[in-house]
């Protein structure tokens, strides 16, 4: 009986996320407009497919290259759906150099001089040894929380360090003006 019920709730979310209007906008400058329709060329007025924005452009900021770890913060996009909300991704590539796997977090994260509250961030990625991984920092809106409006600048300390070496650690500032 449990395992129908969380099977419901799977198939009722997935019925949800396909409902509304996602965009997204890159926040890191010039904004780029393309309109995703599998319908291409034919007349979408009766159409009731769901129709996303994309705005990328890609920052390409290296953050750290040294003896441990490459870390480039690639975009930050912000993507609005009609059902979930507004959240921010701050995309980061991280390559670990170490001989042990690494975890790659985000630590005292502020957007437009003002503080973001911890329970909107969602950000811990491990990186084996020798490989590289995608770390997206979420910024999440929630009821009773302010959503920043990322209107001047974002942020951060990119927190790096090992499990199995408690001795290993580094803080890398990030900044972004938009």
């Amino acid at each position: 009986m449990k395992k129908i019920i969380l099977l419901s709730a799977f198939i009722f979310s997935l019925g949800l996320a396909g409902c509304g209007e996602t965009t997204e906008e890159n926040l890191g400058g010039e904004v780029e407009n393309t309109e995703n329709n599998e319908n291409t060329g034919n007349d979408t007025s009766g159409d009731t497919e769901e129709a996303a924005t994309n705005d990328e452009k890609e920052l390409n900021q290296v953050i750290v290259d040294n003896e441990n770890l490459t870390a480039t913060l690639v975009k930050i996009v912000k993507k609005n759906d009609e059902v979930w909300g507004n959240t921010v991704e701050v995309i980061f590539d991280v390559t670990n150099k170490r001989k042990d796997s690494i975890e790659v977090q985000a630590n005292s994260v502020s957007v437009d001089d003002r503080m973001v509250d911890e329970t909107l961030l969602s950000m811990s990625q491990e990186v084996a040894p020798g490989k590289s991984a995608t770390a997206t920092l979420t910024i999440s809106e929630f009821e009773g929380y302010d959503f920043p409006a990322f209107e001047n600048n974002f942020e951060m300390i990119l927190h790096v360090f090992s499990w199995d070496d408690y001795d290993y650690s580094e803080d890398h500032p990030v900044k972004v003006e938009f």
